[in-house]
């Protein structure tokens, strides 16, 4: 584990210019200042006019009234907006703080870490790497009782001849003031090793997931450097590896999301078996170098996009050994889902448009108010 110096603070990232590629490498990657995180408080005064507040989950939503702001300043509810403008560069993953209500995004742009309030809105930069080089920030995972962010980051060697040509990294920062406080080089556990995602079990036990290698990598609880945790075929793809991981709701295994060809993997956290989750129904997007990309919990159930499609995978028997699945069709370029109390967020990081190196959309990440078709 590295001590860093504090983070440049920089208020917001302006579009980069992509850099070249070489055949699908893009793709093969991306599929300090004090922050404020207290709650907002309403100012004195009387009540107001009615607002109403929209709650939508998956299936639909509803909607309810209440008073605006009474006197002696209480807390406002948390709130959440359908839409979410991001200033982060090809956002590839996402998480949200409920303590904090906010969502956190990286880039593949530029290897900054965002903070975007769920109230307001605001998106802040809090932190961009100052060391030389191109880096990426993907998957991300919160600890709400150590109140730490975890961020899987990569450096891209290409440019310089290195052997191995990606550097994989997992940083650490703290909630409470947005600064990094610790890196992680994923080289001393493999020297190959690269880092597309990140979880965090509930004894604070962190996973860390290699797309390149069928390896899984573990920093546990006082921990000073990543160990390797797992190693199977399983875990390996014959076009693009592991890209996605939860831990599952009784901590007993992990699942794990292959991009291409994809499958779900679970991996035992007691005897370390690595099976194929058996799913009944469809787990696969024909977009064009579509796979299973980002992966989140919600409700018991886990929900896995795609680039245009979004899929939700319910366990049939209770260790996850078998699923069914079913999926919905949505607006192409989507690289993450995100769970927050009032439903799902789908984030459209467009990495296969990165990959390709054509102009993107605005990034934004937008409320799922769709629904899955009857089983």
């Amino acid at each position: 584990m590295s001590e860093l110096p504090e983070p440049h603070p920089v208020a917001s990232v302006a579009a980069m210019k992509t850099p070249s590629l070489i055949g699908l490498g893009a793709l093969l990657v991306a599929c300090g200042s004090e922050v404020p995180f207290a709650g907002t408080t309403g100012g004195g005064g009387s009540g107001g006019e009615p607002t109403a507040t929209t709650t939508v989950g998956v299936g639909g939503a509803s909607t309810s009234t209440a008073g605006g702001g009474g006197a002696g300043g209480a807390p406002m509810p948390k709130t959440f907006r359908e839409r979410y403008a991001l200033e982060a560069t090809w956002p590839e993953g996402g998480i949200y703080d409920p303590q904090g209500h906010a969502f956190y995004v990286g880039s593949l742009g530029d290897g900054s870490v965002h903070r975007v309030d769920a109230q307001s809105g605001l998106d802040e930069t809090i932190f961009v790497e100052t060391a030389p080089g191109a880096w990426w920030t993907l998957g991300m995972a919160i600890d709400p009782t150590q109140r730490k962010l975890w961020v899987c980051a990569m450096e891209d060697l290409r440019g310089t001849n290195a052997d191995p040509a990606y550097d994989g990294y997992v940083w650490r920062f703290d909630l409470a003031t947005g600064a990094r406080e610790a890196v992680y080089p994923l080289g001393e556990a493999y020297a190959e090793a690269t880092c597309t995602d990140v979880t965090v079990a509930d004894d604070g036990t962190v996973y860390v997931v290699d797309r390149d290698f069928g390896r899984v990598y573990r920093i546990g609880p006082g921990d000073g450097a990543a160990t390797p945790f797992v190693e199977d075929d399983e875990l390996e793809a014959s076009i693009i590896g592991q890209n996605a991981a939860v831990v599952t709701p009784d901590q007993s295994a992990l699942l794990v999301a292959i991009y291409l060809p994809s499958r779900l993997v679970r991996v035992d956290l007691t005897t370390k078996a690595v099976t194929e989750v058996d799913i009944d129904g469809s787990f696969g997007d024909i977009t064009f170098l579509s796979g299973a990309d980002g992966m989140t919990l919600h409700d018991g159930k886990a929900y896995v996009v795609f680039s245009s499609e979004l899929v939700e995978i319910t366990p049939t028997l209770g260790d996850w050994s078998t699923a069914s699945a079913r999926e919905v069709s949505l607006p192409n370029g989507l690289t993450d889902v995100v769970s927050t109390p009032e439903g799902l967020y789908l984030l459209n990081g467009q990495a296969v448009r990165y990959a390709l190196e054509e102009d993107p959309d605005p990034f934004a990440l937008v409320r799922f108010t769709g629904s899955f078709p009857s089983e």
